[in-house]
């Protein structure tokens, strides 16, 4: 399997967010390069593809380095990655208050039933669990399922 893909990816993530953009594909040819003059102590690696991605990451920073703008690219990047982050929170937290809510909304039976399922319980350690059949714990789940589905739907069309 080829490296330089995976090398090419990072390293035009690296200068993406900068006008060094074009330096790219110079870092990949200079990985390839300090990777052939590192050939015969690649074996000692257990993930030489993981050291490759080391001296790639490398790479791009001493290109940075040599361009005089390594401090501002990178705390550019860096706002820009916890800015990403922090949007991910944001979405993440107002997912799960909607979960809760729509949990909150199905019977203790239904609810009690998905959860257990959700944590990988199988439909007849359930019904022993809840005494009821493997049948209608199966029925009962559906149909919380399905008014899960229509609660977060519901939530989701009111923004």
């Amino acid at each position: 399997m080829s490296l330089r893909p995976q090398l090419i990816k990072l390293c035009a993530q690296f200068f993406d967010c900068r006008e060094l953009a074009y330096e790219a594909e110079d870092a990949v040819q200079e990985t390839i390069l300090r990777l052939w003059q590192q050939r015969t102590k690649l074996d000692g690696h257990q993930k030489p593809e993981a050291f490759a991605m080391l001296i790639a990451k490398n790479v791009c920073i001493d290109i940075m380095k040599r361009a005089g703008t390594v401090h501002d690219k990178l705390d550019e990047c860096l706002y820009l990655d916890s800015q990403i982050h922090t949007d991910q929170s944001l979405i993440a937290n107002d997912a799960k208050k909607r979960l809760i809510m729509a949990l909150g909304k199905l019977s203790a039976t239904q609810r009690r039933m998905l959860l257990m399922r959700s944590e990988g319980m199988s439909m007849a350690e359930i019904a022993t669990a809840c005494g009821t059949t493997e049948a209608s714990t199966k029925t009962m789940i559906c149909t919380a399922r399905k008014k899960m589905m229509e609660l977060l739907k519901i939530g989701r069309n009111k923004k």
